[in-house]
Parts: structure tokens; sequence; C-alpha cells
């Protein structure tokens, strides 16, 4: 089955559509991606959108309106998408989501039943045939294919970071000869802002919230080991504890994708719930400023025992497991 690949330089509203309603949660990363680019600076002009199917994106978004009618949630073709900015390198370049992600021979059910149709329960989705998930699979290989050609095309050499990658994609790549060159995985917690915890009491007589601060950013960076620029963490929802005069003392941020992202707390301020309570507030106040979805995450390394404990206070649970991942254009497609 011949896959086409179709580039856009702003979401279309067809795959936002699409990916809203026929593949969650896995897309979620990708098309709160999407809507990151409604934000002032959350886009580029070296940004590319691209879709790739046997079917092109209209008639995918016809066929998703017909299940719609049917009252039917299960939209079988087969396709990837991704969203692409070399430009953004050290930090992640491609937000990449493959349909085959959607089954459970894949990944574990999402752990909010219904998530998909908008209900508090839903059918488990039937496993993937494998022509389906071949042709899956070659819908993502082809969306790498695109990217190499785009990153030729820039002049741009080295391998690619994709992020929030789902193991499920990372694997059929693998397994089709695609290269990577460095993998860390991570759990993907799966929690409801409206469904969060009471934040704790009162902060302290000398503790106040604020916004991150533009100047206090080498702070944060100096606290954490993920690839952050000072152009990224300007653009994105934060929040923070300050304590008297102006000085940070806990914070987090919302991630393009709304990922809750660096949250930490200074020492000799641990354990005090902090942590939590920063959480809290920033998903509460400023995830909506994505969409009006209540679903938000956190990627963690199975080893961060704190990061995990916050996770489970806040009512999440794993989800599925994702990777930030290098990939190798020039060694995974030599002859292109």
């Amino acid at each position: 089955m011949s896959v086409n690949v179709t580039t856009y330089r702003s979401p279309p509203d067809d795959l936002v559509a699409l990916l809203g309603t026929h593949h969650m949660p896995h897309a979620l990363p990708l098309l709160r991606r999407l809507r990151f680019t409604r934000f002032p600076g959350g886009i580029t002009e070296h940004a590319r959108i691209l879709f790739a199917s046997a079917a092109s994106l209209s008639s995918a978004a016809e066929n998703n309106n017909n299940n719609n009618n049917n009252n039917n949630n299960n939209n079988n073709t087969p396709c990837a998408a991704a969203y692409v900015d070399l430009s953004r390198d050290p930090e992640t370049q491609v937000w990449l989501y493959c349909s085959l992600e959607r089954h459970p021979a894949h990944a574990p059910a999402s752990p909010f039943p219904g998530l998909s149709s908008g209900q508090e329960e839903a059918e488990p989705e039937a496993e993937a045939e494998p022509e389906a998930e071949a042709t899956a699979t070659a819908c993502a290989l082809a969306i790498l294919r695109s990217v190499k050609l785009l990153a030729s095309s820039r002049s741009f050499a080295g391998p690619v970071l994709a992020g929030t990658l789902s193991e499920a994609t990372r694997v059929a790549l693998l397994r089709r000869g695609v290269v990577f060159t460095g993998v860390g995985i991570y759990d993907k917690w799966l929690f409801r802002a409206d469904r969060l915890p009471a934040a704790p009491g009162p902060l302290a007589g000398d503790m106040r919230w604020d916004r991150f601060r533009r100047e206090d950013i080498p702070l944060l960076l100096s606290r954490t080991s993920i690839a952050r620029t000072e152009r990224t963490l300007i653009l994105v929802p934060t929040m923070a504890i300050y304590r008297s005069p102006d000085t940070p003392i806990a914070w987090a941020i919302l991630g393009p994708d709304s990922a809750l992202s660096n949250l930490h707390c200074e020492e000799g301020y641990r354990r005090k719930g902090l942590a939590k309570a920063v959480a809290v507030r920033l998903l509460r106040e400023r995830l909506s400023e994505y969409d009006d979805s209540p679903y938000c995450w956190a990627d963690v390394a199975p080893d961060n025992l704190g990061s995990q404990n916050v996770c489970r206070s806040l009512g999440g649970r794993v989800a599925w497991s994702i990777s930030w991942s290098r990939i190798d254009l020039d060694k995974s497609f030599p002859d292109e």
C-alpha cells in the first residue's frame, strides 16, 4: 500500500479533529504541541507539520465524520503525524505520533476509561491487524524520510531529537532499521486537572506566588539536566513560589506539549508539600491555555522516586512508556 506524506506550515483543522476524536490519549502530546502554535512565539518559520497515510487527510477526516455520524468511535485508517522544527536543537525537534500506539498489543489501556470518547466507560479497541500495523509503521517511516529531506534542505547535520516518542512506535521503527544513537526511557504519568487533590494550606507569610521571572531562568537551568533554552522558557506557562524578597524556592513549567516539567524544590524547603502545591496551582490555572481538556501528564524516569511520589499524590497513574531518542537519519536511510 502506497503511503503519501503531506506537509503543512500550520496545523490543519482536519488533523487536529482527527487526532482529538479518534487517537486519544496517545496523540495528546502531539495534539497539545500543535495547539501550542497558537501561543505567542509558539511556532517558527522553520516548523512543519507532516501527515502520512495511504489516504489523504481530507479522506481520513471524512471517515472521521462518518464514524461520528454512525456513533462509531473507531477510525482504523493507519496514519502517522508529526510536528517538526529542526531549529529548536538542543530541545525536542520532532513530536511523532503513529496510529499503532492505540492498540493494547503495544501499550497498556488508558488509566482513564472513556478518554477517547468522552465517556466514563469505553469498550477496548481491537488489536491491530498485521497489515494495519505494517502500514502504520510505514507511515512513521515515511515521516522520518521527510524529516531527512527537511534536514538536507536546511543543511542540518547530526541526529534529531524525537521527544515523548511512544515505545510502541520506537520499537516498531527499530525493527525496520531506524538507527537510534541515544535513548532515554520514561513513564508517562497521566492525571486529570479536574480531579487534582486539594492544595496544601496557605503559604507562609514571607512566601508568595508568581510566574517564574525571566531573570531567574539561569537558576532554573542550573537545577535541571533537561535540555532547555531561555527562548522556550519565556514562552511556556510557569508557576513558582518566591520567598521574600525575590528568591524562588519551588517551581514548575508546562512544556510546549503541556507536560508538567522541571518540577523542583530547593534544598531546605523539601518535604513541606511545596512541590505538590506548585504542580496543582500550575495545572489548575494554566493548563486551559492549551485547550479545555482536563487531561495532563508528566514524563518521569523509572528511577526518579521523588517525582513518582508527586505524581501519585496528584492522582496519576502510568499510562504507557515513552522515550527521548536521538535518531540518526543518515544511517537510517543511507540510500535516500
